[in-house]
């Protein structure tokens, strides 16, 4: 019996232990730790990488999915398109109605009349055709230089940032394999050109659009 007694001893003390244990893993959670450690960590890798390899990297996809004037942008630019298909729309339901009295004349009209009449309807056709290739062609060249201003903003800001930060080169992500999400600044630089640009103006191009 006398041997026994240490061993209850060591069972009791166990049980508090795991009590203990328990105890401090309910009100003191371990992530919590781990991830300030981690938190630490990374800003030290930071730092340090930044001694080492003064470069960072920006994925212009990224900045521009973020991009608040581009959204706008796209958002006018289909305006525009929609009401220019109304338009098309009308007069093309136009050329079908006159196609149709044209194809009901051949057989009462002589012929060269009705050859006269069909050279007509044929340019009205081909100007018709003219309009929609200039509208598309308008729409594409009003995406690309508001495409042109974001990313000319981008660059600014590329710059503030590296000469701010000592950054001696700013690689693209698009042709530049880099892991380290630490160097990489796209969230930075979109913060900064929605501040900066969150709007395009496209006053010029609503102007063109009463012309046609």
């Amino acid at each position: 019996m006398i041997k026994l007694k240490p061993l209850a001893l060591m069972s009791a003390r166990f049980f508090n232990f795991i009590r203990l244990l328990i105890f401090l893993i309910l009100f003191f959670p371990l992530n919590n730790l781990v991830s300030a450690e981690e938190k630490k960590n990374k800003q030290v890798n930071a730092s340090e990488l930044k001694e080492k390899f003064p470069a960072a990297v920006i994925d212009m996809q990224k900045v521009l999915s973020k991009s608040l004037a581009l959204a706008s942008l796209q958002k006018e630019v289909k305006k525009i398109e929609d009401s220019f298909k109304e338009q098309i729309k009308k007069e093309e339901d136009e050329l079908k109605k006159e196609q149709e009295n044209l194809r009901a004349q051949k057989a009462v009209l002589a012929e060269d009349e009705f050859n006269t009449k069909e050279q007509a309807f044929k340019v009205k056709v081909n100007k018709v055709q003219s309009k929609v290739q200039n509208i598309r062609r308008e729409l594409e060249s009003t995406m690309a230089r508001g495409m042109q201003l974001i990313q000319a903003e981008a660059v600014k800001h590329l710059k503030e940032i590296a000469a701010k930060e000592g950054y001696l080169v700013v690689f693209d992500a698009a042709t530049t394999i880099i892991t380290a999400d630490i160097i990489n600044i796209s969230d930075e630089v979109a913060e900064k050109i929605n501040k900066s640009l969150p709007k395009i103006n496209l006053e010029r191009k609503k102007e063109k659009e009463g012309d046609n």
